[in-house]
């Protein structure tokens, strides 16, 4: 880069200063009631996507944007998250942002803090500092987000298939519920524009947070991911004697589309993640390769094939007590909310569509396989 270039970014990073005094002024407005405020919170996001894209800052135009579009009852969580990303991006030295947490010390009632290393970390300090048990911490920051408390009692396991173990583990987060538009979501931090971000683009669908301490979902995480890695390797030594399928156990995967072309860029991919792979051209050659091969994990079936489409396939191996527990995820090329409740309704696990989006589907097809202990 040359070095005007490069003066010119250092100098965008010391001005970010000015911008998060000014959202922090937005947010006391917002808070106060003051309505004007969200046209200048919007205002604001709005300079920010703009000269994010001027500077190379592309992220920055992604978050920017979401808290310009953001409804009027987001519009505090968005702006926390901002003045959280841009502290974050200030530092500029490569290193993993620290986290301020300026939104948890404010829900508590308490001055904000120096930054710590980890979001828990942040928990434990304005707990401590605010004398309020981590739920009530949760409680308070839930209201004055408007989104409400995650409920972890009776986890499901069916949204886990939407969210990589990396992005949950990360955050921490857990998939509550899922619906054609939305996915919910127990987050212990409900203002990561970055997470909202990825969350969007992974799933499809419009995060949703409710707030719950880190530590209550990473032992909801435990008993929901380790527990049943655990009891899975236990029914594959069981039944197999030894550990595992093909690749190291990461479940054998029967690819069915039949574009050569597209078949070929998913097998290198599932490859590429320690998968093995076996194909077939349709339906009808799919069929055949499950009655030859047993230690087939997970089915990867396109919906539009000749002989015998996608969803005859799931007829098919739904009626069939040798396979009918083994998952199935859709392919097409179509974009309809009706198709997509249609496949789920039919028997199928989850839906993609095409083109490919080589890290969602390759995330997609890793929590499949986990969920379904294969």
């Amino acid at each position: 880069m040359p070095v005007e270039r490069e003066s010119l970014r250092r100098w965008y990073l010391d001005a970010m200063g000015r911008r998060i005094e000014e959202l922090r002024e937005v947010r006391e407005r917002i808070v106060e009631g003051d309505l004007s405020a969200l046209d200048s919170a919007r205002r604001v996001a709005q300079a920010l996507r703009g000269s994010g894209g001027t500077y190379g800052y592309s992220e920055l135009t992604a978050v920017a944007q979401l808290t310009e579009t953001a409804a009027d009852a987001e519009t505090l969580r968005r702006v926390e998250g901002l003045i959280e990303y841009l502290q974050g991006l200030r530092r500029g030295d490569g290193s993993p942002p620290a986290v301020h947490a300026e939104w948890l010390a404010r829900a508590a009632g308490v001055p904000a803090s120096g930054a710590t290393r980890s979001l828990a970390e942040a928990w434990s300090d304005v707990a401590a500092r605010s004398g309020l048990e981590h739920d009530a911490l949760a409680a308070r920051a839930a209201a004055r987000f408007g989104c409400g408390v995650a409920d972890l009692t009776r986890p499901s396991r069916a949204p886990l298939r939407l969210v990589p173990e990396s992005l949950m583990r990360a955050g921490p987060l857990l998939p509550l519920a899922e619906d054609s538009e939305t996915v919910t979501v127990a987050t212990a931090d409900p203002t990561s524009l970055t997470t909202e971000l990825e969350l969007s683009r992974l799933t499809g669908r419009r995060p949703v947070p409710r707030v719950s301490p880190p530590d209550d979902i990473e032992r909801a995480l435990h008993a929901l991911l380790d527990d049943d890695a655990t009891a899975a390797g236990t029914r594959r030594r069981t039944a197999t004697g030894h550990e595992g399928a093909a690749a190291g156990g990461a479940g054998k995967v029967l690819l069915v589309v039949d574009d050569a072309a597209t078949r070929f860029l998913a097998r290198a991919m599932l490859e590429k993640n320690g998968h093995a792979v076996v194909e077939a051209a349709n339906g009808v050659e799919a069929l055949e390769q499950l009655g030859r091969d047993s230690s087939v994990g997970l089915v990867v079936a396109d919906l539009n094939m000749p002989e015998l489409d996608g969803l005859e396939l799931i007829w098919e191996m739904r009626d069939s007590p040798a396979w009918s527990h083994i998952p199935v995820i859709v392919l097409t090329g179509e974009t309809d909310e009706l198709l997509e409740a249609k496949l789920i309704e039919e028997g199928a696990d989850d839906y993609l569509s095409k083109p490919i989006d080589p890290r969602l589907f390759v995330a997609r097809v890793g929590a499949t396989i986990r969920r379904a202990g294969a």
